[in-house]
């Protein structure tokens, strides 16, 4: 069994173990309340009182889970303790924060500042994060040429902005830095623990509360507390789908371990399997490395939205705006105003909507490409049957789209007038091109790949003469909580917004929602706002209770989930949800969407 000591911070905590003085003479009279504001100046680093009466604070700050009955020292004090008399929810309310992500971070802001905006005491929250700093998969899981493919001005929180001469989508290493100024900001640096791995969480005596066993420097403690936010990420152990004979493949990697264009090494055929955002990134870096071929596979193909729509050309004369400002980002342009905010509930509902952004959005990629998928994308078609825009995650990363569609754009007469007319811009390849084909069935003894359905026209290459050096699995994560105890519900049993399970607020799962186009720490600080809400109105009932302003819409549900078509669901496997509507569902539920008329009264 691992050593056990109290967590690193600049608070001091409660310690339950011997001190360097517990040698005096023990006292074994408890101290009465009026004599511990001056034992805590006696006692050395590490051991604090923190609150009267004695023993209410310790049975919330107990730390270590031993034996029955076990004794500890609070300097020159003996104190006996036995357990099961833990009061949970009385006193200092707890809460712990598990990920040190923008999910995580804008938990803990708003835990931990509550005080501020209702009468009630401060809350003791304190935040655990397994790797050395805080940033997520944003730090640990980022590749040569990496950017988000959310604009600045969707990704950054409400009050605190990403700087306005930062490009509108910017790198990873500056939306790390962007999450270190907020803590900063908001001074809850003093709150985060980094190299602090949650290893279980239990409930309390008589299911009441929660206990986290920690791991921090090869120290094992524990931690009880009154509530978990649960905020790891969406990017979670990572999925490696079995094909026949991969063994015969010199290297097969996961995505996450990649890092820059040398991995991929020199004349080599390189296989991208996936086609997310992370495989077009990838399948980029490939073609403009020393590979001499590249290949995605695809299960089901894509739907390519780029960041940007790019300006078209009209009549051959060149870029329209030459000179001038692009297009904004795709992004921004989502409207929600009588769409999804100030609609009629039957009218938002129904499919009227859904069809018009369906015809809207193929016939726009037509007339400016000749391709009803994403500009310029001639290969990788979704099937007919889930081709509509209610089930659809888009991809918004295009720029390996101008190599898969080399060579494959229509010539015919049709779309030789069209382009003529209006069409994207056509960027040189110098040559080079990346291969679109099937998800692969097997690898043959020597090597080659087998494929159990063919779609001739996505390939240059005779699907039966390619041969994979490196294969690279840009095929996700999954969702695992393994250090959650089997009585704790899982996230496909979040009922309520896909935050908490109802009955138990104690336990909320925030930033696990995956936007079709837009982002997730946005959504992720909303679904922190409604969680600590109805987090304290179960606590403190009376202080904040559950009562909704005038001027405030009475919540309705909306219709916010990603539909299911063709045997694919991604609500329930990827919780995927329409942005707009999936934020308006979350203001209404706080009484934060304002009347039409008040709105109208401030202009």
């Amino acid at each position: 069994m691992a050593p056990q000591r109290p967590l690193k911070s600049s608070k001091k905590t409660l310690q339950v173990l011997r001190p360097k003085n517990a040698g005096k003479k023990v006292q074994k009279k408890t101290p009465a309340a009026s004599n511990l504001a001056s034992l805590d100046n006696d006692l050395p680093d590490g051991y604090v009182l923190s609150q009267h009466p004695f023993y209410r604070k310790f049975r919330e700050s107990l730390m270590v889970d031993r034996e029955p009955q076990f004794a500890f020292y609070i300097g020159a004090i003996k104190v006996t303790y036995t357990r099961g008399i833990a009061a949970f929810g009385k006193g200092t309310m707890k809460v712990a924060v598990i990920g040190g992500g923008p999910a995580g971070l804008a938990t803990l802001r708003f835990l931990a500042r509550a005080h501020e905006y209702f009468p009630i005491p401060p809350i003791d929250v304190q935040l655990f994060e397994a790797e050395s700093e805080i940033g997520g998969t944003f730090s640990y899981r980022v590749y040569e040429d990496a950017e988000l493919v959310s604009s600045k001005y969707l990704t950054a929180f409400s009050d605190f902005r990403l700087p306005e001469d930062a490009p509108d989508f910017v790198t990873p290493q500056v939306y790390v830095q962007y999450l270190k100024d907020y803590a900063t900001e908001f001074a809850i640096w003093s709150k985060i623990h980094c190299n602090t791995k949650v290893q279980a969480i239990r409930r309390g005596t008589d299911g009441v509360g929660h206990i986290l066993t920690l791991m921090q420097d090869g120290f094992s403690s524990q931690w009880a507390c009154d509530a978990v936010a649960v905020c790891s990420g969406i990017n979670g152990n990572p999925v490696m789908p079995y094909v026949e004979g991969i063994e015969r493949v010199p290297t097969v990697i996961h995505s996450s371990r990649l890092k820059s264009r040398a991995q991929f090494g020199k004349d080599t055929n390189v296989f991208i399997m996936g086609a997310g955002e992370t495989a077009m990134d990838l399948a980029y870096l490939a073609v403009t490395s020393d590979a001499k071929s590249v290949t995605l596979c695809h299960r089901d193909g894509f739907f390519c939205a780029p960041k940007i729509i790019p300006v078209p050309q009209p009549m051959g004369a060149g870029p329209s705006n030459e000179g001038g400002r692009p297009n904004k980002p795709v992004d921004t342009s989502v409207a929600s105003l009588f769409d999804t905010a100030y609609v009629h509930p039957k009218l938002q509902k129904s499919q009227l909507l859904w069809m018009y952004y369906d015809q809207w959005i193929k016939k726009m990629h037509w007339l400016i490409s000749g391709t009803e998928e994403g500009p310029d994308q001639w290969v990788g078609q979704i099937s007919t049957s889930r081709k509509y825009m209610d089930s659809i995650l888009l991809c918004k990363s295009d720029k390996a789209l101008p190599y898969m569609s080399a060579g494959k754009r229509s010539s015919s007469w049709a779309n030789r007038v069209r382009s003529w007319f209006m069409n994207v811009p056509i960027n040189d390849t110098d040559g080079k091109t990346i291969d679109v084909v099937t998800w692969p069935e097997s690898i043959d003894k020597n090597g080659y790949v087998q494929f159990e359905k063919k779609l001739p026209n996505d390939s240059s290459i005779p699907q039966d003469q390619l041969k994979p050096d490196v294969m690279v699995f840009a095929t996700g994560y999954t969702r695992e909580f393994a250090f959650l105890d089997k009585d704790y519900p899982c996230v496909s049993q979040t009922n309520v917004r896909g935050i908490y399970k109802e009955g138990d607020v104690t336990l909320g799962f925030i930033g696990f929602v995956r936007p079709a186009i837009g982002a997730i720490p946005p959504l992720a600080e909303l679904q922190a706002q409604l969680w600590v809400l109805r987090l304290l109105q179960d606590k403190f009932p009376k202080e904040v209770p559950n009562t909704r302003d005038p001027n405030a819409l009475a919540s309705y549900d909306l219709d916010y989930q990603i539909h299911s078509r063709g045997n694919y669901n991604f609500y329930e496997t990827k919780r995927a949800v329409d942005h707009e509507s999936y934020a308006y569902q979350l203001a209404l539920d706080m009484g934060s969407a304002p009347t039409i008329t008040y709105v109208m009264k401030k202009g």
